[in-house]
């Protein structure tokens, strides 16, 4: 079981063994899918039946994040926590979000403008500050705000604690028992470290909340109305609530930061994509306003771009496994219940076959003419699968429209240049984790024309 970049490996193997490869793992049967085909037939089409978690010890019982939306059980408490994010989040809804979006995006368009090296402190910022005002209806002033420095932290531990085959425990459960004196038990303490992290997260901000709700002095948000709404909760609601409160955030958060670093990562890549998507800013919104989500759908290609940036580096390149609950023959394939199963998003959607030259960066690969069975929509693998989809969807699918409409509209994004001002080569690495970044983010950033600077300027004085 490879332990660093999984789904490279995988992939390759794929390319000998076919989409379907089963590896038996100390006597654990695991089944990788690598085609659209596989991964909807089976995770999607047969969702009730591989709609569980396997045992992840190192995340789920020694960090904590059992009881968490992406890894509790398959039951009534994944509905429930569906169920209060699908109540904020979803297609009617969707639009009173909008003001919040637009507004945080134009004050990111300012910090960049102000200090245009911090773009990457500048896009943390920028998501934090939209879903924590969702979240807990609180301001973020910069990303050194404890709850975001917070946040980030199990964030980050939430995505070591779980890439497959990084932990023996995971393989051997047993393992969980041994005293921590024993050499080679590192990651024992490593585990009540990330614990420590996450149970200051959830508990926290919510408890601060709840008083807040007493006193009759909180902010709206989607935590104090569960809070309001249910006075008299019981402890299991009350622990459901804590969950659904901070997975707003570290269910979603990080994974958008790493979609808006890949469109500025490619955009100083392919200058040329950069320009065909401004001329089509210029040509429908103009250069005296910014772009709004009712411009949205008249730019096709911004569209097809951010498909683009969801395929080009998938920000979870493996999906978190799911578990066959009940015997199952596919494709004259026996998948014995309790197998653990996984969809390889980077293979699938950098197999040359559904995606021609898939490594390089192609926006226009989702535009007429279309072809069958070629360059389908990459967001049917970027956010999971089957019940197991992130519910979060469409508030990231929002907030990257908005951010890469507002940025191309006042911005040129140009490869980073040294001291002497020549360009520097771009690093195109990426990092390991479960939830890939750029391993650097370095680029120039320019205002486009005079009427765009005056623009950022009305931004500033408001």
């Amino acid at each position: 079981m490879p332990s660093e970049r999984p789904w490279l490996q995988f992939a390759e193997w794929a390319k000998s063994y076919g989409d379907i490869m089963h590896l038996s793992v100390l006597g654990k049967s695991i089944i990788i899918l690598s085609s659209p085909k596989a991964v909807s037939d089976l995770l999607d089409k047969r969702s009730s039946n591989y709609s569980d978690r396997p045992s992840l010890p190192m995340a789920g019982d020694l960090v904590g994040y059992v009881d968490s939306l992406p890894l509790c059980a398959y039951g009534r408490r994944h509905r429930e926590m569906r169920k209060l994010f699908a109540e904020v989040i979803n297609s009617r809804t969707a639009q009173d979000l909008y003001p919040i979006q637009e507004r945080k995006t134009q004050q990111f368009l300012s910090r960049l403008a102000r200090h245009p090296l911090d773009a990457r402190k500048h896009i943390r910022w920028l998501i934090a500050s939209i879903v924590f005002k969702i979240s807990h209806g609180r301001d973020v002033a910069d990303v050194q705000d404890p709850l975001v420095t917070l946040a980030d932290q199990a964030t980050s531990d939430f995505g070591d604690a779980t890439v497959p085959g990084a932990f023996f425990v995971d393989m051997l459960p047993v393992l969980r028992y041994v005293p921590d004196w024993m050499p080679g038990t590192r990651w024992k303490s490593q585990a009540r470290e990330w614990r420590n992290t996450m149970q200051k997260l959830r508990d926290d901000a919510y408890d601060d909340i709840v008083r807040k709700v007493a006193e009759g002095v909180a902010a709206p948000s989607f935590t104090a109305s569960l809070i309001e709404e249910n006075p008299h909760r019981t402890l299991e609601q009350d622990n459901i609530f804590r969950w659904a409160s901070v997975g707003l955030y570290s269910g979603g958060a990080d994974t958008t930061v790493s979609a808006i670093e890949s469109f500025f990562l490619s955009m100083t890549l392919y200058p040329d994509v950069q320009r065909r998507a401004q001329d089509e800013l210029d040509r429908v919104v103009g250069r005296t306003r910014l772009p709004n989500f009712g411009d949205r759908s008249h730019l096709p290609f911004i569209e097809a771009l951010i498909r683009e940036v969801y395929r080009w580096n998938p920000v979870s390149p493996l999906a978190l496994p799911h578990v066959s609950t009940s015997d199952d023959v596919y494709d004259e394939y026996y998948i014995p219940a309790g197998s653990v199963v996984i969809g390889n998003s980077w293979a699938i959607m950098h197999n040359s076959e559904v995606y021609p030259e898939p490594m390089k960066f192609t926006p226009e690969r989702y535009l007429p003419p279309h072809k069958e069975g070629l360059n389908p929509d990459p967001r049917a693998f970027a956010f999971g699968y089957g019940r197991r989809a992130c519910p979060g969807e469409r508030l990231a699918d929002d907030s990257l429209f908005i951010v890469i409409a507002m940025t191309l509209a006042v911005f040129d994004i140009h490869p980073p240049r040294n001291e002497a001002g020549s360009i520097k080569r771009v690093n195109s690495a990426y990092t390991a984790s479960a939830i890939s970044h750029p391993v650097d983010l370095e680029c120039h950033i320019t205002p486009r024309a005079t009427t765009t600077e005056k623009l950022l300027a009305a931004i500033a004085s408001e």
